[in-house]
């Protein structure tokens, strides 16, 4: 009687999961189904900052297209001989033209300029260099834009998507500069850097 029982419970045992099988395997038929969809194009943003001199008005990419920093030389513009105890006037523009969607304001600022000798020269000791923003690339040569600016004074202007800022350089060279230094060079370097907001 006993082994009726047990091949009864056996036999439902074995019809409960079979049942399970047939009901696992049509669910996991319907789990691998395939929809065809019609994906769209994504485009990455292009963070683009470009920067514009004095007097060439040549625009330059911040990101030249190898990855590496542009270097944007002021040499060709009114920085050039400057007379002891006078000073000579630079700026760039630089310009957000990213094609990033929404808001895409940035930050840009310099870091502290350092000056340094070229090979023989030894003029660096005996020049200065201020900093400061303006509106505009035509205003850099007005004295009174440096009035109160500090030597080691970072400047920082905010520039919206599709507008622009402007630093300002003044370089001086200090009267008291010894007249065997005539006709020496130095090296003048200002960083600009900018970070998304």
């Amino acid at each position: 009687m006993k082994s009726i029982n047990a091949l009864k419970v056996t036999g439902l045992v074995l019809i409960a999961v079979m049942l399970a099988m047939f009901t696992v395997q049509g669910s996991y038929a319907l789990w691998n189904k395939a929809v065809s969809s019609n994906a769209g194009t994504v485009q990455a943003a292009d963070f683009r900052i470009s920067l514009t001199d004095t007097n060439t008005s040549k625009v330059t990419d911040m990101t030249l297209p190898n990855g590496t920093s542009a270097t944007l030389s002021l040499s060709s513009t009114a920085m050039g001989v400057i007379i002891p105890g006078q000073s000579s006037y630079a700026g760039v523009e630089v310009k957000n033209i990213t094609n990033a969607g929404g808001d895409f304001t940035v930050r840009a600022s310099t870091a502290t300029p350092t000056i340094g000798n070229t090979a023989g020269s030894s003029l660096a000791p005996y020049l200065s260099v201020k900093t400061a923003t303006a509106s505009s690339l035509s205003l850099c040569s007005q004295v009174t834009l440096y009035d109160g600016v500090k030597d080691s004074e970072t400047p920082i202007v905010d520039i919206i998507k599709n507008g622009s800022g402007v630093f300002c350089f003044q370089v001086s060279l200090a009267a008291t500069m010894p007249a065997s230094l005539s006709g020496q060079s130095a090296q003048v370097t200002i960083p600009i850097l900018v970070n998304q907001l």
